[in-house]
């Protein structure tokens, strides 16, 4: 089983390579993973592998791991480095997260956070936005071996990562040991292969490092699915068909040198990243709409710089800067004059393609500026500045329509955001003050074509925004903590959203900011019973009263197009629960559950055309928003048994359980049938994985999607049956 792709056949026969050089390294070794950080907690701390997920109040930037009046749930990564799931799979089993696919490895999917989707939740990695990046460096791409953790913030987001975020933010931490190498490769069902590449070197005398990591993933991606062939413009009988045109492959790197732990820099670095993409494209946004030949391909070249500094020039004052250039490549190719079934049959196509005969390509520059200051007040409050600028522009052209006009129009968006930020501790109170100002242009062009004459004009939007908020914790005992948050933020259209992505996503040049009153409330317990039962409870209430909310229009009669509109005004009411036990770090429990209530409070939907502007009633007025879903719980069962065959060997086990509740793709109330429906679901799995000689040599087996349930995260696209997966690891970690 090899890929076959062509492409990146060097890259699999170099990364099959590094695997088995890298197995005679003599360095010796001793397993360093990352420590668990328990919340204001008087219990012992058990083995981090038995705890799927702490909650913390946040971490400093540049410093020690401290308290934060915010609400964030870490992952440590290190439990799951022997498994093949991605930052995505990792996610998804977090309380309030739901990450939905459009299939298998490389599909597309949506991020949603507590009701908040898409572009509304904001992601970093260590701390930059990865806004538009492209999608050969999106999350389903990054092995768990990348990242030392994962900060899930909720709600509020802080001052140092400086997002126009509307409901909460991922900040991916990559990892920072000083000397190390890790090597992964795991091979599984449809052909599927992943690889991962991570490790450092450091100069104890003068400083000097180079750190890397990449990665390599491919599948085929022709598992089976549940499908009504169309011949001749009629349904077939429903039958079992192989996706074939379906198949991913992706490769990407990051390479810093600089120097730590100097005089003139905590941390100073250059770097570049560098990924590419290959997709082929076997449905639109239905499964009715089947292609054969179309194919996306995407590559991104990203020179980076990192600074930090502690009492920087005076003491007390702290100053951070992370500074990106990110050009990127996005090509649709759509040349086939052919129509396909999921037979495999063809028939001629008059318009010589599959769509629309195309081989657009998106040539994207976005330049990226993010600064924090902090300073030192009094040892009880500190005070912190923030700056971010993005300069988003893009150039596309096509061979197939090289005199297009709307290709000479201007497409940029350029943000800015400046937060001002006081931190303050009193006894056993914390709080933190902020307010932000949100800038943005942005360029771009309407159609105004009359009388069938094509014509389009430019246009240009400034828009001026500010937002404010409060968040705090109290520790009413050292194992009981409360915290609660307030903000009134904003969110400023990405240029996916504004622009479209060339493909399915439709471009929309009149959409708005969304805006946002948020407000959590939270408490967090733990307790002993006996010596041996250990629990963490957790509990969190949000409230969400949005205006202008930005998500994806997806009509059932429109198949190949979708676009992002505001819907206007939504509310959102909400609660997730989570504890987590285990017992003489043997045996562990972790379960959650989530509900979000959200609410179309939007009375009438106004429409402007040459004839005035126009009132309808909104059909949707206090129903749920349809295509979103509201009630999704997780289960994850395990075992750990260490001194396995011998001194220093593991083993441990999960059983893990995913549940998700039926929910609507149309709005449910229009129509006494209505069929158009996402079923309830759920979706076991079992992962395995024994450690040799404290965690050098590591050799995992997974199998997801245990009973073969048919699952879907959007309507009727089906995702994977049962898979099966094996990997192996190797680790060692040199102590500077």
């Amino acid at each position: 089983m090899r890929p076959k792709n062509n492409i990146f056949q060097k890259a699999y026969n170099l990364t099959i390579a590094l695997l088995f050089i890298c197995c005679f390294f003599t360095v010796n070794a001793q397993d360093k993973v990352s420590a668990i950080m328990a919340a204001k907690d008087t219990l012992d701390q058990p083995d981090p592998k038995n705890i799927d997920e702490v909650t913390v109040l946040g971490q400093t930037a540049g410093r020690k791991v401290k308290e934060e009046p915010f609400n964030v749930n870490v992952i440590e990564t290190a439990k799951h480095f022997n498994s093949t799931q991605d930052l995505n799979q990792l996610l998804t089993r977090t309380t309030g997260i739901r990450v939905r696919e459009d299939g298998g490895l490389g599909s597309d999917f949506r991020f949603s956070l507590n009701g908040f989707s898409g572009k509304s939740v904001k992601f970093f990695i260590d701390g930059m936005p990865m806004d538009n990046f492209s999608s050969s460096l999106s999350l389903n791409n990054f092995p768990a071996t990348m990242a030392e953790r994962i900060e899930i913030y909720k709600g509020a987001v802080p001052m140092t990562l400086g997002a126009d975020a509307l409901g909460g933010a991922i900040n991916i931490v990559t990892r920072n040991n000083p000397n190390y190498l890790d090597v992964s490769y795991s091979i599984g069902s449809f052909n599927t292969h992943k690889a991962g590449l991570n490790g450092a070197v450091t100069n104890p005398e003068n400083g000097l490092s180079v750190r890397f990591n990449g990665f390599y993933n491919y599948s085929d991606n022709n598992y089976k699915v549940d499908v009504r062939p169309i011949r001749n413009n009629t349904y077939l009988p429903e039958q079992e068909v192989e996706r074939f045109h379906d198949s991913y492959a992706s490769i990407g790197g990051q390479a810093e040198v600089g120097f730590r732990d100097k005089s003139f820099a905590d941390q100073l670095f250059i770097g570049l990243i560098a990924s590419k993409n290959d997709k082929d494209i076997q449905t639109g946004v239905v499964m009715e709409q089947v292609y054969g030949a179309l194919t996306r391909h995407s590559s991104s070249l990203i020179p980076t710089l990192k600074y930090k500094k502690t009492d920087f020039f005076i003491e007390g004052l702290d100053f951070n800067l992370y500074s990106a250039y990110n050009t990127s490549k996005n090509a649709l190719i759509d040349t086939v004059g052919l129509v396909y079934n999921w037979l495999q049959e063809t028939t001629p196509n008059s318009i010589t393609a599959e769509r629309q005969r195309t081989q657009q390509m998106n040539n994207d520059r976005d330049g990226l500026i993010t600064a924090n200051l902090s300073y030192a007040l009094h040892k009880q409050h500190n005070l912190s500045l923030n700056y971010v600028l993005t300069d988003f522009k893009r150039k596309t052209s096509d061979v197939e329509d090289p005199d297009n006009v709307t290709y000479k129009m201007p497409q940029r968006l350029q943000k800015q955001n400046i937060g001002l930020g006081l931190d303050s501790r009193f006894g056993n109170l914390r709080t933190n003050i902020f307010a932000k100002y949100y800038k943005l242009h942005a360029e771009s062009f309407e159609n105004v074509s009359q009388n069938n004459i094509a014509e389009y004009q430019s246009i240009s939007t400034d828009r001026n925004n500010l937002g404010y908020g409060i968040a705090g914790t109290y520790h009413l005992l050292s194992s009981l903590q409360f915290k609660a948050s307030y903000e009134h933020t904003y969110r400023l259209p990405e240029p996916s959203e504004l622009l479209g992505d060339g493909l399915f996503t439709i471009r929309n040049e009149n959409i708005k900011p969304e805006k946002s009153d948020n407000i959590n409330v939270g408490a967090l317990y733990g307790f002993l019973l006996g010596e041996d039962h250990r629990f963490q409870t957790e509990a969190n209430f949000i409230y969400r009263n949005s205006k202008d909310y930005i998500r994806l229009e997806q009509a059932r009669n429109q198949p190949t197009g979708r676009k992002f509109i505001n819907v206007g005004d939504v509310e959102t009411t909400g609660a997730e629960a989570a504890i987590r036990y285990s017992w003489r770090e043997l045996l562990f429990a972790n379960a959650s559950l989530s509900y979000q209530h959200i609410i179309d409070k939007t009375e009438f939907i106004y429409s402007t055309n040459l004839s005035g502007t126009s009132q309808t009633k909104n059909l949707n007025y206090g129903y749920k928003i349809p295509n979103t879903p509201y009630l999704f719980g997780n289960l994850d069962l395990g075992t750990r048994i260490g001194n396995l065959g011998k001194t220093g060997n593991t083993l441990h086990i999960h059983y893990l359980v995913n549940f998700i509740e039926k929910y609507y793709l149309t709005p449910q109330q229009l129509g006494l049938n209505n069929t158009d429906i996402i079923p309830r679901q759920w979706a076991h799995s079992i992962l395995a994985d024994y450690s040799l000689r404290d965690g050098k040599y590591n050799i995992a087996v997974e199998c997801h999607n245990l009973a073969d349930s048919k699952l879907f995260d959007n309507y009727r696209l089906q995702k994977p049956g049962r898979s099966f997966a094996v990997k192996i690891r190797y680790f060692i970690n040199k102590h500077s």
